[in-house]
């Protein structure tokens, strides 16, 4: 069998973090997922990955952060200073850790869906987001649903390994 992740830029295996609770499994598109401890994210492909054996942790050089719409709220206030640790771990990645969210930024904006029953206020929500895009290097992706915000993520992976593979050229050609 031919492990086609040296030959292709696209990736066949996702890592997928062991403490998502409610995991996407990337159904109809043509990849594995395994499950591993990842110290940053939530999704990330293993070539941009060192593994740190003692502990069984994947280190990633690039991975996507998976929220639903709760999540996210959870995040920007009672569990803030966790998630800022998080995204503190990915300040010197090449590429901002993308926070994909699983409902739409007019959902949130419009105290609709998961803000419905939320004391926060719109604003509150648009002055972190904007805050943390400038403070840290994230870059936040609001989808409609939770099938778009699975894609979003695939495609992300998928074209961060295409821009990586472009920017590293093939051993052979290298003087």
């Amino acid at each position: 069998m031919v492990d086609t992740r040296e030959t292709t830029p696209i990736p066949t295996t996702i890592l997928r973090d062991t403490r998502e609770r409610r995991p996407w499994t990337f159904e109809g598109c043509p990849v594995e997922t395994r499950d591993v401890t990842l110290s940053t994210g939530d999704y990330a492909v293993p070539t941009h990955c060192s593994h740190d054996p003692e502990r069984d942790t994947y280190h990633p050089q690039f991975a996507v952060e998976r929220k639903s719409g709760h999540d996210l709220l959870t995040a920007l206030t009672w569990e803030r200073e966790r998630f800022k640790r998080e995204l503190q771990r990915a300040v010197q990645w090449t590429q901002p850790l993308p926070v994909v969210v699983e409902t739409s930024w007019e959902t949130l904006l419009r105290n609709r869906g998961c803000m419905a029953w939320r004391d926060i206020h719109p604003n509150q929500i648009t002055g972190t987001v904007e805050a943390w895009t400038d403070h840290y290097n994230v870059a936040f992706h609001f989808t409609e649903t939770r099938r778009r915000a699975e894609l979003c993520a695939f495609l992300l992976l998928v074209r961060h390994s295409l821009v990586r593979r472009l920017d590293d050229p093939p051993l052979d050609e290298v003087d």
